[in-house]
């Protein structure tokens, strides 16, 4: 659980903002299937990015 929250601690927030977009995108393949997971998976990729973006917006 340590490596988790230092990678999102340590990492830069384009880095966070490129992971939240690949996974909205990867989402839209397994919306119709299993719309569980879609919606988890697009409510995860809103945290990471609204997080990548006040790190983002905290550091200029």
């Amino acid at each position: 659980m340590s490596k988790i929250t230092s990678f999102f601690k340590d990492s830069s927030p384009l880095k966070l903002i490129g992971i939240s977009v690949l996974i909205a995108v990867l989402s839209y393949f397994i919306e119709k299937p299993l719309p569980n997971i879609f919606m988890g998976l697009r409510l995860i990729a809103f945290l990471l990015f609204v997080y990548s973006t006040i790190r983002l917006l905290n550091k200029k």
